[in-house]
């Protein structure tokens, strides 16, 4: 039996979420072509016959802009600690930037797995130049290099093979019916954060924070009561839309996921506040769980 954690490490938008969706089999974590979808070190648990692999799914390195996006950067260098095996994911259709793979070429006691992704976005030819830049960069650690398309579902197998040789002989940590660490709630704030990613103009959704005020469920429903949280209130015109259109298609497709999640009817009651600058006050760094301990 083995198990072990499993730090997927990368740039923003480099495909770590998607990685992690196509090796559980279905969708936990947030996907958007937009960057800082994820804000926290999420737990995804993978579990077969014979093996458990704690995904920790962490904020892409990006460059940070305030105190959040301080935070966010911080958290993504701690996942490195105490886990089993670097996952690195890189985004094969972007051009070649070797700052994190100068810094993982540093750790030599902890094995690496390179998942060069997105290869279906490139021609051949510009794959193997840029990922023998990379081999280099990495030639000190003994990293295994992986080609990989989440789109196609191509060498996802492989990731999980390849992660299983690795881990160490160790109990399981969590039962084998758990997906993830992480609370109802934050997984349906999770849900409707990623509506208002995919939905909403690039300059609102990383001001949005998604507060669950209440959950009230039975065996056939779930009623949802949350706080959109904004920075401007011409942000909070936009997230309401027209007419109300755009939060109306914000509970429409939210409703869904949280429906086909836990297999219960949904209902999603949702209010618009406004706090301004509320990324860069401790108060509410602190009320959300963004903090220097960790959420």
């Amino acid at each position: 039996m083995k198990c072990g954690y499993v730090s997927v490490f990368g740039r923003a938008n480099a495909g770590k979420s998607s990685i992690i969706n196509r090796c559980l089999g279905f969708k936990l974590l947030p996907v958007s072509s937009k960057p800082q979808t994820t804000r926290d070190n999420v737990r995804a648990i993978y579990t077969s016959d014979d093996t458990q692999i704690i995904f920790v799914d962490t904020p892409g390195v990006f460059k940070p802009h305030g105190k959040l996006g301080s935070i966010l950067l911080r958290d993504a260098y701690n996942s490195l600690e105490g886990i089993d095996c670097i996952l690195f994911v890189i985004d094969a259709a972007s051009k070649v930037d070797l700052e994190l793979a100068n810094k993982l070429n540093n750790i030599k006691d902890i094995p690496i797995i390179v998942c060069f992704n997105k290869i279906d976005l490139i021609s051949l030819n510009t794959g193997l130049e840029r990922l023998t830049q990379y081999q280099k960069a990495l030639s000190d650690t003994n990293a295994t290099f992986i080609q990989t398309s989440c789109k196609d579902n191509f060498n996802i197998d492989t990731i999980i093979n390849k992660i299983t040789e690795i881990l160490p002989e160790r109990d399981f940590e969590f039962p084998d019916y758990y997906v993830s660490d992480r609370p109802k709630e934050y997984i349906i704030a999770e849900m409707i954060r990623e509506k208002c990613m995919r939905l909403l103009k690039d300059e609102v959704p990383h001001s949005i924070y998604v507060d669950i005020k209440a959950i009230e469920e039975d065996d056939k429903n779930i009623d949802v009561y949350c706080d959109i949280i904004v920075e401007k209130e011409s942000e909070r015109g936009i997230v309401i839309g027209k007419n109300g259109k755009m939060l109306k298609d914000i509970r429409t497709f939210s409703q869904k996921s949280i429906s086909s999640y836990f297999g219960l009817k949904t209902h999603l009651d949702i209010l618009i506040k406004c706090i301004p600058n509320w990324r860069n006050d401790d108060k509410y760094l602190k009320k959300f769980g963004f903090e220097d301990g960790n959420k």
